[in-house]
């Protein structure tokens, strides 16, 4: 409760009456302003569904939050002795929402940040497109523009697909990229390499790019 004459928070009760939804009588300690509040309603604990993703697998969960909180998208939690990261929420509309008061919150989505992150990698090469898929630490950061490497062949980063977003400038951490786009660059072309990510590729597929 703020004061209505100084926006000072800290009060003195003077007064209370009423059992469900009590008034008060309050008195500034700042500066001694008296005026009427209706008390908050206590909060309690309410247990909220969370599915916890970690790279192809997932599972169900839950997580004891109080009624008076608010969650959004990108909130580091503590779930089942892991770290976590609030990808989605749906609300109890059946609505995906990047932002929800507790008592609305229908389901949680997370992804386990006591893992690699795992992200995929498309280059381009006048048509055919090799994809990796590549495991690296979750604050790894891939900017447009990058040179990178994989397996002797140098390529330019021209787009990055987030969990939110599709960039086409700007930087973004491993931990929220879905797949980065690159042009495979010539054996002539000298730009310098800013990453090699051989050594963390996992899987490689080729494949021809359809225009149809």
């Amino acid at each position: 409760m703020v004061c209505p004459s100084c926006g000072y928070d800290d009060y003195e009760i003077l007064k209370s009456k009423g059992k469900k939804n009590k008034e008060l009588l309050v008195q500034c300690l700042e500066c001694n302003h008296v005026y009427h509040e209706i008390a908050p309603e206590e909060a309690y604990e309410l247990d909220v569904r969370v599915i916890i993703s970690e790279f192809e697998k997932s599972w169900k969960t839950s997580i004891k939050l109080y009624s008076d909180e608010y969650l959004e998208t990108g909130t580091l939690l503590y779930i089942d002795d892991k770290d976590v990261e609030v990808t989605s929420i749906e609300n109890n509309d059946g609505n995906r929402v990047y932002e929800c008061p507790v008592v609305d919150i229908k389901t949680i989505w997370v992804k386990s940040l006591d893992t690699l992150a795992r992200i995929g990698i498309s280059i381009d090469n006048q048509g055919n497109v090799i994809s990796h898929k590549i495991e690296v630490e979750q604050e790894f950061i891939i900017s447009i523009g990058d040179i990178g490497e994989i397996n002797g062949l140098k390529f330019k980063v021209y787009g990055i697909k987030t969990l939110e977003r599709n960039m086409k400038k700007g930087f973004a951490y491993a931990r929220v990229i879905k797949r980065v786009y690159g042009k495979l660059l010539s054996s002539k072309d000298k730009s310098k390499v800013k990453y090699d990510l051989t050594e963390y590729v996992v899987k490689t597929t080729s494949k021809e790019k359809s225009y149809n």
